[in-house]
C-alpha cells in the first residue's frame, strides 16, 4: 500500500466535493417553483436516479482499479475510437463546469470582503488547491476531509436552526403543479446532484479501490441526498413555494428569516467553503483524467509526466491553468450548456461500457442489483438528459470531441509508450480493444 494514496473518508469527502457547488443553493428556488412542497419527493425521485448511476459505476469500479473513471471503463470494454471520446468529453465536461465553480467562488468572496476582486479570489483559491495536489492527492485529501467536515457541520447548523421555524401550513398545497412539476423539479434535483464520479477518476490513488470506491459513492450521495433534503425542507417550511420560484437567492432569503441580517453572510460563507471543496476535487478530476489520456498517447505526452514517481505535475499545472482561464474568461451559458453535453455523453458509455463487460463474464466485487433493468433504466435517463442539452451544448460538446480526435490520432502517430510511475502501475487487467493496433 503506498503512502501516498487516500483512504476511504478522503475518496468520500472528493464525492461530496464534486456534488456540493452553488447549484442547489439558487437551483432549490427554482425547483420549488415547479413542484411546491413536493420538491422533497422530486429530490427523492433524482436521488434514486443518481444512486442508479452510482451502482452502475460502482460495480465498474470494483472490476477496474485503473484512474480515469469513465474512460478506463471505455478503454477496457469498448472501441479505441470510443475511449478516446469519452476520456476527451470527461476532460471536457469538467473544464467547462470549473467555469461556474470558479465564478461562483470568486463572487461569493466578494460579497463577503467586498474589496476583493471575484476574478482574484478564484485564481487565488484555485492557485492553492494546485500546489496542494502538487505535494500530493494525499495531503490535498486531508484538506478536503476537513473542508468537507466543516461544510457539513455548518449546513447542517442552519438546516436545525431553520427547523424551530417552520410554518407548517407553507406546506399546503403540497403539489403545485402536479405530476409534471414534480419531473420537472426532479430534473433540476439530478443535476444537482452530478459530480461523485470524481471519485472513480483517481481510482489508482485509492487505498483498496474494489472496495473503497463502491462506498465512496454511495456514501457521498448519502450525505448529500440528506442535506439536500434537510435544506428544501426548512426553505419550503420558511417561504412559500411561489415566492421561492421567484427568487434567485432562495436560501439566503430563508436565512435572513432565521437569521436577520446576519442570514445573507452566513449563506455566503457556506457557499464559499463548498465551492473550496469542489475547486480542488476539479483539480483533482481534470488533472488526473488529462494524464491517463497522455499516458495512453491520447493527449500529448508531455501531459503525462510525474513528480516523485506519482503525482502527475504537468497534468496539475494543467489543471489549474484551465481552471482560472474559465473562471476569468467563460460564459456561464456557454459553460453549463457544454458540461450537460459532454457529461452525459460519459454516463451513456459507462453503462454500455458494463453491458459489455457482464456480456463477456466479467467478474466483479460489487453486483449491481436487479440487473440488467438497473442499467438499462440509467441508460434511458442518460438519453433523456442528452436532449436538454440544447443546440450550444451540443454545438461545442461536438467540436471540442473533434479537436480531441485530431489531438490524439496526431499524438498516436509515434506510438511511443509512456513511462509509468505509480499511477500508471499496472493494475493486472487485460488488455481492452483501445490497446489494440489501429485502436
Amino acid at each position: 500500500m503506498s503512502g501516498s494514496k487516500i483512504g476511504f473518508r478522503e475518496a468520500t469527502s472528493l464525492g461530496v466535493g464534486g456534488i456540493i457547488g452553488a447549484g442547489i443553493f439558487v437551483l432549490s428556488g427554482t425547483a420549488s417553483g415547479e413542484a411546491g412542497p413536493a420538491v422533497l419527493l422530486s429530490f427523492g425521485f433524482a436521488f434514486v436516479a443518481s444512486l442508479i448511476l452510482g451502482l452502475c459505476y460502482a460495480e465498474l469500479s470494483s472490476m477496474h482499479e485503473d484512474s480515469g473513471g469513465p474512460y478506463a471503463y471505455a478503454k477496457a470494454h469498448l472501441p479505441g475510437w470510443v475511449a478516446t471520446v469519452v476520456g476527451w468529453a470527461n476532460l471536457g465536461a469538467w473544464v467547462c463546469a470549473s467555469a461556474y465553480v470558479g465564478i461562483g467562488f470568486g463572487e461569493h468572496m466578494h460579497l463577503l470582503v467586498p474589496a476583493l476582486n471575484p476574478h482574484v479570489a478564484a485564481s487565488t483559491l484555485i492557485v492553492i488547491f494546485t500546489l496542494l495536489n502538487l505535494l500530493g492527492l494525499r495531503v490535498s485529501g486531508r484538506v478536503q476531509f476537513l473542508v468537507m467536515l466543516l461544510e457539513i457541520g455548518v449546513l447542517l447548523l442552519f438546516i436545525g436552526i431553520g427547523a424551530v421555524k417552520i410554518d407548517p401550513s407553507l406546506y399546503h398545497p403540497f403539489v403545485a403543479h402536479g405530476m409534471s412539476g414534480i419531473f420537472a423539479a426532479a430534473l433540476i434535483g439530478f443535476l444537482s446532484l452530478t459530480g461523485w464520479d470524481a471519485i472513480v477518476v483517481a481510482a489508482e490513488e485509492i487505498e483498496r479501490p474494489r472496495r473503497n470506491i463502491p462506498l465512496s459513492i454511495l456514501t457521498s450521495l448519502a450525505i448529500v441526498f440528506v442535506l439536500y433534503g434537510g435544506l428544501l425542507l426548512v426553505v419550503n417550511g420558511l417561504i412559500r413555494w411561489d415566492q421561492l420560484g421567484r427568487s434567485t437567492t432562495p436560501v439566503a432569503d430563508a436565512a435572513n428569516l432565521v437569521l436577520g441580517h446576519l442570514g445573507e453572510p452566513v449563506i455566503d460563507l457556506v457557499i464559499v467553503i463548498a465551492l473550496t471543496a469542489t475547486t480542488n476535487a476539479f483539480v483533482v478530476v481534470i488533472s488526473r483524467t488529462a494524464y491517463v489520456l497522455a499516458r495512453d498517447n491520447r493527449a500529448p505526452a508531455v501531459v503525462a509526466r510525474t513528480w516523485s514517481e506519482s503525482t502527475p505535475w504537468v497534468a496539475i499545472l494543467l489543471a489549474g491553468t484551465s481552471q482560472i482561464g474559465m473562471a476569468v474568461f467563460s460564459n456561464l451559458r456557454f459553460a453549463v450548456s457544454a458540461t450537460g453535453f459532454l457529461y452525459t455523453i460519459t454516463f451513456i458509455a459507462s453503462v454500455v461500457a458494463l453491458f459489455v463487460a457482464r456480456s463477456r463474464g466479467r467478474q466483479a466485487d460489487f453486483r449491481v442489483p436487479w440487473y440488467p433493468v438497473v442499467p438499462a433504466l440509467a441508460l434511458a435517463l442518460c438519453f433523456g438528459f442528452i436532449s436538454g442539452s440544447g443546440r450550444v451544448g451540443v454545438a461545442v460538446g461536438t467540436a471540442w470531441i473533434g479537436l480531441g480526435l485530431g489531438c490524439a490520432a496526431l499524438t498516436r502517430r509515434s506510438r511511443r509508450p509512456v513511462p509509468a510511475g505509480v499511477l500508471g502501475q499496472s493494475s493486472g487487467m487485460p488488455a481492452g480493444p483501445a490497446d489494440e493496433p489501429g485502436s
